[in-house]
């Protein structure tokens, strides 16, 4: 099973969310703080990052070799939308599931059952669709998630060596920890 970004989140904490948290950030240092903003959320986000979450609304694709049975789940949480259903059928056809939820079907078709055979395409992390257009999605992410990604902006953006000789070194500061843990997804 892979998941793969096919069309990935927006920032879901702006720079003036960030200004406001360090506060005096001088107009030259914007697009390094900007940088730390997206190092952060990218450290955090997907199915690569350390929550083991989406943030943002992103379009993923999940590619199985065999349909999914029993009982199981997103492997990316949390789920907005099914987006689209394609297989490659026993004579090597490239098909679509038609539907609005074809996964709640009783059967489905024989695929070939190699590596990416099946994909399916889904809208996954916080967010809800924008009112004023229907084809965009807004971020509403968790104050703790945002919090903590300012608190990690803010210690990358006032301490710029990965290591300060004298100090004890910590994985991730206890507050960032203590912010993020409710949210992380074990697997």
């Amino acid at each position: 099973m892979t998941v793969v970004v096919v069309t990935p989140p927006e920032p879901i904490v702006s720079f003036e969310e960030i200004e406001r948290h360090i506060r005096d950030v001088p107009s030259e240092d914007k697009e390094h703080v900007e940088g730390l903003v997206t190092a952060a959320t990218t450290w955090l986000d997907g199915p690569a990052g350390w929550l083991g979450r989406a943030l943002g609304p992103q379009l993923l694709e999940w590619q199985l070799d065999a349909w999914p049975c029993g009982n199981w789940r997103w492997p990316i949480i949390p789920f907005l939308e099914l987006d689209s259903v394609t297989y490659i059928d026993v004579n090597g056809n490239e098909q679509t599931l038609p539907g609005t939820d074809p996964l709640d079907a009783d059967g489905f078709p024989s695929v070939r059952g190699r590596p990416g055979d099946i994909r399916i395409r889904y809208w996954a992390g916080y967010g809800k669709r924008d009112p004023d257009d229907a084809e965009k999605w807004m971020a509403s992410a968790p104050a703790p998630i945002k919090v903590a990604i300012m608190m990690l902006v803010a210690q990358w953006y006032n301490t710029r060596e990965n290591v300060i000789t004298g100090t004890i070194a910590t994985d991730m500061p206890f507050a960032v920890d203590a912010l993020l843990q409710p949210f992380r997804v074990y697997r």
